[in-house]
Parts: structure tokens; sequence; C-alpha cells
């Protein structure tokens, strides 16, 4: 019976500590997100998708067409800050890691941010004229 509380205690540490670098683990591989607010904004445009010919939501056909015309401008614009944002991002890192001068490193970590401040108010003005085109009970069925 004296070997059970130890073994308990072994496991129980044990099991503690694999999920705690699971977690760790799993943080590290999630995609970049190129905004400047993570995970607080909702993504209407996607929540749109999903419920595209859903009854309940019942878009129109006029809705869809606008809804359409949002979501291409949006994806289209935060694809290419996206994709110049990781180039920066990498550069950045890079000097850094090679032991680059903070100082020297300045301008391109300023336009960095002001790239991420770009497509974080395509996020927000995505969200604002989604909105504007449904009504409030669709609304209320998405958020």
């Amino acid at each position: 019976m004296s070997i059970k509380k130890p073994l308990a205690i072994l496991i129980s540490s044990f099991l503690l500590f694999t999920a705690g670098t699971a977690t760790l683990h799993a943080n590290t591989t999630t995609k970049p997100k190129p905004f400047l607010i993570q995970g607080k904004l909702p993504h209407l445009t996607m929540m749109v998708k999903m419920m595209w010919d859903d009854q309940d939501l019942a878009l129109t056909p006029t809705q869809k067409q606008k809804l359409l015309k949002i979501r291409k401008e949006t994806i289209s614009g935060v694809q290419k800050l996206k994709k110049k944002i990781m180039q920066l991002e990498s550069k950045i890192v890079t000097a850094s890691n090679q032991g680059a001068n903070p100082a020297s490193l300045k301008k391109d970590v300023y336009k960095l941010a002001n790239m991420r401040a770009q497509a974080t108010m395509l996020h927000l003005k995505c969200i604002y004229n989604t909105r504007k085109i449904l009504t409030e009970e669709q609304r209320d069925i998405l958020e």
C-alpha cells in the first residue's frame, strides 16, 4: 500500500508535465495572424460563410452579393499584407538572431507595426460593413 501513493504522485506529475508541454507545443504551431488584435474580434465573414445557406440566417440574394464583395476585398487585402508582414517579421528575427543592434531594426519594426495596423483596420472594416448588411435578427444568430 505504501508504494501506491508515490506511484500515483509520479503518474500525476508526469501527466501534468506532458499536458503542459503539449499545450506549449500546440500554441507554437498555430498559424500566425497578421492582426494587432489576436482572437478577440469576430471573424464574421467566416461565420457567414459557414451559415451561407442556413434557413434561420436566411440571407437574401442581395445580401449575399454584398457580403461576397466585402469578403473578397477583405481577404485579398489581408493576404497581400500578410505576405509582406511575414517576410518583414522573418527579416527582423533573422537580423536579431545574428546580433543586429536594435536601433538598426527600429525602422522595420515600425513598418511591421504599421502593416499589422492596416490588416487590423481591414478586419474592423469587414466587421462593420458585414454588420450593416445584416438585420438585427441575423446578427443575433451569428454573434
